[in-house]
């Protein structure tokens, strides 16, 4: 996915253009990767960047090869998320499949996606969802996908993490989504927006947060939270917590429909899609996790958690505002 243009690049990643962004070998010995042995369900803080840093580096490790969709970085990825949903507590959604719902992509690839709950606790909006999301898929062959999107998996482990150390339980559902086979077309998202699980009413969610390729915060020193159009609820949310994170310039009012919120925007569902500029390793071999922000992605990680959790305590009538249509989602 790429929703902006390039605007500047810090050093790092001029530097990491130099150092191998072409195609080829990243040029980087693995010794000098972070650590990647994850800390699971056993840290205090879920937003700690030190297991932040781990999780990523094992969904980006040469071990999973770019978790492209039918291999068995994919399936080791997936089964990595669910276990976590497993261990945090989250509810199953009923695909019979534990956290799964597997498919078969259009390249005729096994894969699926993972999927996990808080179930609402107010019964006059109990019904209604906001689906926090980010996909699991990149390229494979070397294309690791550090950024895109490792990044974003993690940061939904780590929001679900805190979620469920909150205390008291959301007001609305809140879905976890990881979503399977993104690159190709957003096929994840659209598996589960046709064939959503049971006791998932799709009428009913009410709001999408995605997080796609939010690990390069230096490469602009900007936020993108797209789609959160003037007077949405997304943007009400966004703001209201901007100032809790002053490290992050965040930028609102863009759309874009170059991830897996067009799949909700595009049948009525408001989102607010938290992404940040990758100039030079986007869809590049050089897409690694030591050009990983580390420091930003904690912050982003805790901005995306604290708009997920204010839409799914908001007192708004989310059901009945103004609902996008194809034409303002991007």
């Amino acid at each position: 996915m790429d929703p902006l243009h390039p605007f500047s690049t810090p050093w790092l990643w001029a530097l990491a253009a130099l150092s191998g962004c072409s195609g080829g070998s990243s040029g980087t010995d693995d010794s000098s990767l972070p650590g990647v042995e994850p800390l699971g369900c056993e840290r205090s803080d879920a937003y700690d960047q030190a297991a932040m840093t781990a999780d990523l580096a094992y969904l980006a490790s040469p071990e999973l090869d770019g978790r492209a969709p039918g291999s068995e970085g994919d399936d080791l990825a997936r089964a990595f998320v669910a276990d976590r949903f497993a261990c945090l507590g989250l509810v199953e959604l009923g695909t019979g499949e534990g956290f799964h719902q597997s498919f078969t992509d259009d390249a005729g690839n096994p894969t699926g996606n993972v999927l996990g709950m808080i179930p609402g606790a107010r019964s006059s909006v109990m019904d209604e969802s906001v689906v926090i999301s980010a996909h699991i898929d990149h390229f494979g062959d070397g294309w690791l996908g550090a950024n895109d999107n490792a990044s974003g998996v993690t940061a939904l482990l780590a929001i679900a993490h805190h979620l469920m150390n909150e205390g008291e339980p959301p007001d609305r559902t809140i879905v976890f989504a990881a979503f399977g086979a993104e690159e190709s077309g957003f096929e994840g998202a659209e598996r589960f927006m046709r064939r959503a699980p049971t006791e998932l009413d799709l009428d009913q969610i009410v709001y999408n947060v995605n997080m796609d390729m939010v690990g390069s915060y230096a490469s602009s020193a900007t936020l993108y939270a797209l789609g959160t159009f003037r007077g949405t609820a997304g943007r009400e949310a966004v703001v209201a917590h901007e100032g809790d994170h002053p490290t992050l310039d965040v930028s609102v009012g863009d759309g874009s429909d170059q991830s897996d919120n067009y799949s909700f925007c595009s049948r009525g569902v408001p989102y607010v899609f938290f992404w940040t500029e990758d100039e030079y390793c986007y869809h590049e071999r050089c897409d690694r996790s030591e050009l990983i922000d580390y420091e930003a992605l904690t912050e982003i990680a805790s901005l995306s958690g604290a708009t997920a959790l204010t839409l799914a305590n908001s007192d708004t009538d989310l059901m009945g505002a103004v609902r996008p249509n194809r034409d303002v989602c991007f």
